[in-house]
């Protein structure tokens, strides 16, 4: 068997042990499911489990960091003479096609969430994680050392948009589009601090 080839088996693998979890954290709860279940739902040993995961919870969280960690260096590549809120949105809008290949992954992934408040509390950990990278990857683009409270906001801001164009986008059709969702976000978010009247 060539590298390459353990390479994919062992993505498969993964991608298997995640998707029997969601499946069961969204159907009988987080709390409920153990990793013999889920391994045994993946048609896995429970050995095989740990060899990819050190924890049930870690197959939840699972690619949530590459995601926010890739936002960083797409934000960097944006021009320069573009605004920062533009260079986020389309930072976000350029990933968009990350997300919607995982369209069901991520449906399971908030009902697993939901099911379980030790989750919702790891879950709000994360955002804060999060929104701290996107402070420092905007100070860099500012050229600051360390993010100051604007960078901190404007990142707070951007992060609430995101999360609230997924949970629109995941509400619609199948065929919905997150860029979509992102630009309206944005839009809304500018007619807001703008002070535009919506009718």
């Amino acid at each position: 068997m060539t590298g390459s080839t353990r390479a994919a088996n062992a993505a498969q693998r993964r991608n298997d042990l995640i998707e029997a979890a969601l499946r069961l954290f969204a159907t009988q709860g987080y709390d409920e499911t153990g990793t013999d279940q889920i391994a045994e739902e993946a048609g896995v040993s429970p050995r095989t489990f740990f060899r990819y995961f050190p924890t049930k919870e870690s197959v939840l969280f699972f690619g949530e960091y590459d995601f926010i960690r890739s936002f960083g260096d797409v934000l960097l590549a944006q021009p320069a003479d573009v605004a920062d809120l533009d260079a986020i949105r389309d930072a976000l809008v350029v990933l968009a096609p990350v997300i919607e290949r995982i369209r069901e992954r991520i449906r399971l992934y908030e009902q697993a969430i939901a099911s379980s408040p030790i989750l919702r509390g790891r879950a709000d950990v994360n955002s804060q994680e999060h929104i701290a990278h996107m402070a420092e990857a905007i100070a860099r683009r500012r050229g600051l050392d360390e993010p100051d409270a604007g960078c901190t906001l404007l990142a707070t801001v951007s992060h609430a948009v995101l999360r609230q164009a997924i949970f629109g986008w995941l509400q619609g059709p199948a065929s919905a589009s997150t860029a979509a969702a992102l630009h309206d976000g944005f839009a809304l978010l500018r007619a807001e601090v703008g002070g535009q009247q919506r009718r």
